[in-house]
């Protein structure tokens, strides 16, 4: 063999040699000393960020097949389905002092000083008090009919209404400040014509069983919006209107919000206008 073809033989030996080990170098080994980066997830990963499992360990030369314990894309599918249907909306019913007719369990003086802010917001949460009074009654109510929200278990009235007529008539949603307010919270000392009161005290039959349930209370901002978001308002009558809601602005206790439920649009107003009306229960 010419020196020549000796000399380019060897070239190419060396060439294609180190083009090996770079290709090999660069893919890795089969049995690595270390693991894979955090930035590499695999399906028992994603499962375990869904449920707050400790992922399973598997080495690549790990005797036998994986067992049971590892999880398929199915199980990620049925994780996050449990998760999205376990939430539970009866927290919703749990208002603070951003939700100002507060509870009966709070520390504050009384509700004047909470209505102009003069007292700290971050009370703990406690659960609406509901009071019965006989003069409201599905009569009270527009055509007596209560709608349920299937995905939140909200049972919802219809629209306030000085009578049987099928109109919606509206609602102040602030208090009167004239001392006629003491400590109590019950729903009885607040001056007439509040829409957080008028919840309070509704009596009104929800599930047909011939007896008036009396813990209805005045949705939050949140719930509102909820009953816009999965399309439960078109369910109920005279969606196009402003509903008021229980929770302040938190810049201002003078300010309330209010849901416009047709469009989902919400906007806060001061809490002596007039706007509807609807309570909700659980």
């Amino acid at each position: 063999m010419p020196i020549k073809t000796k000399l380019l033989a060897i070239i190419l030996s060396v060439v294609f040699t180190a083009g090996g080990v770079f290709i090999i170098s660069r893919a890795g080994t089969l049995n690595p000393s270390v693991a894979p980066g955090d930035t590499m997830k695999t399906l028992e990963d994603i499962y375990c960020l869904a449920t707050g499992c400790t992922p399973a360990v598997y080495e690549l030369d790990s005797p036998g097949a994986p067992g049971e314990t590892m999880h398929d894309l199915q199980d990620i599918y049925d994780a996050v389905d449990a998760l999205a249907n376990g939430i539970d909306y009866s927290l919703q019913k749990n208002q603070i002092w951003d939700d100002w007719k507060g509870s009966a369990v709070a520390t504050s003086a009384s509700l004047s000083l909470a209505y102009t802010a003069a007292v700290d917001q971050n009370l703990e949460e406690g659960e609406w008090a509901s009071t019965t009074d006989t003069d409201l009654t599905a009569t009270t109510i527009a055509s007596g009919v209560v709608k349920k929200d299937l995905r939140t278990g909200l049972f919802w009235s219809d629209c306030y209404s000085a009578a049987v007529d099928g109109t919606c008539d509206t609602r102040t949603n602030s208090f009167t400040l004239n001392g006629t307010v003491d400590d109590a919270d019950d729903g009885l000392d607040a001056e007439g014509g509040l829409s957080v009161d008028f919840c309070e005290a509704l009596a009104l039959d929800a599930d047909g069983d011939g007896t008036d349930e009396t813990d209805w209370y005045l949705p939050s901002q949140k719930e509102l919006i909820q009953v816009y978001i999965n399309g439960a308002a078109n369910n109920i009558p005279s969606p196009a209107n402003n509903f008021w809601s229980s929770t302040e602005l938190y810049t201002s206790t003078a300010n309330a919000w209010y849901v416009y439920l047709a469009f989902g649009y919400t906007l806060n107003v001061g809490k002596t206008n007039n706007s509807y009306a609807r309570c909700v229960r659980r």
